[in-house]
């Protein structure tokens, strides 16, 4: 860019120098010339005015060029530089924009799949401790029911030998009246029922 401008005035810089030595040339000619002869003579225009307002020009544009037209093109420069380097920072921006929404998809679904699996684990192992409370009740179940019997059976057994017991003695008792006691049929018939009536009833 700063080429660009130096070339630029470079040019105008020797455009204004042949504009410049054609006046002179010409201005020489015309003073060599006859008083009626000459074009600029002829033109009504006086060289040295146009000499003056030529280096007027030129000092004009070299002070306009070195603290105008630089400090515009600087301003310029500066400008593109500055768009230039916002596009970048939107490029990037949006890159890293991208970048963080990919990677949030990315976390969304890693934890989706997270909780899925805890809830799938947490049904199964509902399921495990259901199952296992079920066996467990069954089997303390199955073993009251297998208690109670055993009691009811220890009972039972309790009562037969004490029945057997009552009835040995009954039998001893009324053995032992018979026998010592004149029997006739009726006597021996009282005897046994007398007999079976102290039996307990249960």
């Amino acid at each position: 860019m700063r080429n660009t401008k130096q070339g630029t005035a470079n040019r105008v810089l020797y455009a204004c120098s042949v504009i410049l030595m054609g006046i002179c040339v010409n201005s020489a000619l015309a003073a060599d010339a006859p008083a009626d002869g000459g074009l600029l003579s002829l033109l009504g225009i006086d060289p040295k005015t146009i000499i003056i307002q030529v280096i007027g020009f030129l000092i004009v544009l070299a002070v306009l060029w070195k603290f105008v037209f630089g400090k515009v093109g600087g301003l310029l420069d500066e400008r593109r530089t500055g768009i230039v380097t916002q596009l970048e920072q939107l490029r990037t921006d949006r890159e890293e924009l991208d970048r963080l929404t990919a990677e949030t998809r990315q976390r969304l679904a890693e934890i989706e799949t997270e909780a899925q699996t805890k809830i799938q684990a947490a049904i199964e192992q509902g399921n495990t401790e259901r199952q296992e409370i079920l066996t467990q009740a069954r089997q303390e179940a199955e073993a009251e029911i297998a208690r109670a019997r055993a009691e009811i059976q220890r009972e039972k057994d309790d009562a037969i030998s004490e029945l057997r017991g009552v009835v040995a003695e009954l039998a001893i008792d009324a053995a032992s009246k018979i026998i010592s006691a004149e029997l006739n049929a009726e006597r021996h018939q009282n005897i046994i029922d007398a007999s079976i009536n102290r039996l307990p009833i249960s």
